[in-house]
């Protein structure tokens, strides 16, 4: 039923009614006001009146939102986020992925864990990049990515807004390649910002492991040699190829890329096939020859080596050279994925360092190069690709430390 209006208004309306006296200017006013509160008094009842509605509301295909006492607002059917006929992993990875992008109470541990923990295992594992001897890198439960690297990094690059461009999924993995924008204002794994606090375009990917409807496992890299190089602390000799950013892919997929809707899944077999095939032969068997790429290919490589705009280049300035400087090589792959034309995949190689690589001369040690890997297939070539590679990691096993370097350039 309809609530009436406190019955003091009614009081207080009568004399104003009353012709045989006139309004003065203030007494208009005041029933100018309490016009208003009638028109706010008949809206709520109208809206309570609506609300006891939910039993003849419907409900198959709807979201339901619960109000207060037995009343709901029944919100419209709408797509899953990833868009009909997205995988689960997709589904999780963006929705948990909203609460970063808007940074929902991203210092209030409490806030934030209460946003975090539906779409986490207990016994997450959160495993960044090598920051030295902070230690960030790998945490196991959200109290450890809270306290480490997540406010770490928020501290350093705040309010950094990133741009994925690729993101792939099964109903059980996914994986994103973005770039993130922001000021550079506080250190960032000991090494300090110029005193400009430029923008700096931040080079990230992600890869997860999805259990039920949790996040398992996320392995995530960004290209600090290219953050550092971008304000002129040169780590790395000058790249042997120009470096023409992080770009997205060339083609009408779907942002990001690919659109699952679209998604036809025995182009799904025939890319992981071939992606499969073209990290065996790059990185395990060195054949050198980049068989699987298009002559014609960008291949966006990490800080430190550039862009390679041919097969020739690629095999030339990355492959042969990285093949060259380390003997004994083996690859340890911890995730493929693939959706439609778009593959990524996150692996290991170990090997002896028998060669000159990135400007350090040979030292006999044993090194773990973990990288991060994405490809863009088609007409059953590779015609775009995109590299991250901890070389903070590869150079600590080196025996050099690439952040210890920065902020000697940075203190300068």
């Amino acid at each position: 039923s309809i609530e009436p209006c406190p019955p003091p208004f009614e009081a207080m309306r009568a004399p104003l009614l009353d012709d045989s006296s006139a309004q003065s200017w203030p007494t208009a006013r005041l029933w100018r006001f309490l016009e208003l509160v009638a028109v706010f008094c008949a809206g709520g009842g109208f809206l309570h009146y609506v609300g006891s509605l939910e039993n003849d509301a419907p409900k198959d295909g709807a979201t339901k939102l619960a109000t207060e006492g037995n009343s709901s607002l029944v919100l419209p059917k709408k797509d899953p986020l990833g868009g009909v006929g997205a995988p689960l992993a997709k589904q999780v990875v963006l929705a948990m992925g909203n609460i970063i992008s808007f940074h929902t109470e991203w210092d209030n541990w409490t806030a934030w864990s209460k946003e975090m923990a539906p779409y986490w295992t207990e016994d997450m594992i959160y495993d960044f990049g090598y920051m030295g001897p902070w230690k960030f890198g790998w945490a196991h439960g959200l109290r450890e990515w809270f306290d480490g690297e997540h406010m770490h990094y928020n501290r350093a690059l705040p309010d950094c807004q990133f741009t994925d461009f690729i993101r792939a999924a099964t109903d059980t993995t996914c994986t994103s390649v973005s770039y993130g924008l922001a000021r550079w204002e506080a250190p960032y794994a000991g090494v300090p910002p110029p005193a400009s606090k430029p923008w700096v375009r931040v080079r990230d990917l992600d890869f997860y492991l999805v259990e039920g409807d949790k996040i398992k496992i996320n392995w995530c890299i960004i290209d600090v040699v290219d953050m550092f190089m971008q304000v002129g602390y040169n780590v790395l000799p000058p790249p042997p190829m120009a470096t023409d950013g992080y770009l997205a892919p060339k083609a009408m997929d779907g942002w990001p890329a690919p659109l699952s809707a679209k998604v036809d899944p025995e182009t799904t077999a025939a890319s992981e096939q071939i992606w499969r095939a073209a990290l065996h032969e790059d990185y395990r068997l060195d054949a050198g020859d980049a068989r699987w790429w298009s002559e014609s290919m960008v291949w966006y490589g990490p800080g430190g080596v550039g862009t390679a705009h041919s097969s020739l280049e690629y095999s030339t300035h990355w492959l042969r050279p990285l093949h060259a400087a380390f003997s004994n090589v083996t690859m340890a792959i911890d995730i493929v994925v693939c959706e439609g034309s778009y593959c990524g995949a996150h692996f290991y190689l170990h090997g002896i360092h028998t060669g000159p690589w990135l400007g350090e001369e040979a030292t006999g040690k044993r090194v773990s190069i973990r990288c991060g890997a994405h490809a863009h297939i088609e007409n059953g070539k590779i015609q775009e690709g995109w590299l991250i590679v901890d070389l903070p990691l590869a150079f600590h096993t080196l025996g050099v430390d690439l952040y210890a370097r920065a902020r000697e350039l940075a203190l300068a």
